[in-house]
């Protein structure tokens, strides 16, 4: 699910919040983070998109996130607070 589908099934659905969840918890607990998310971009192109959207905004994920929650009308530190 790319970053802009995220955010709006975020407004729609708590399960989505529990997705996003595992996510996270699998990201960090994996011993390679970024090997990680890189071996998932060439398998998943919905990853592979967000990693993109990533690479527009310099590297940073946290101003990718809070540039695409803002272009869709969305708070971001409203979606940090639910899922910290």
């Amino acid at each position: 699910m790319a970053i802009p589908a995220i955010l709006q099934q975020l407004g729609k659905s708590q399960p989505a919040m529990g997705q996003i969840k595992q996510i996270m918890q699998m990201v960090r607990s994996a011993g390679d983070p970024q090997a990680m998310l890189r071996q998932l971009a060439m398998n998943n192109p919905q990853v592979r998109q967000v990693m993109e959207i990533v690479q527009q905004h310099g590297g940073d994920p946290m101003a990718a996130f809070r540039a695409e929650a803002e272009a869709l009308g969305v708070d971001p530190e409203e979606i940090l607070r639910m899922i910290r």
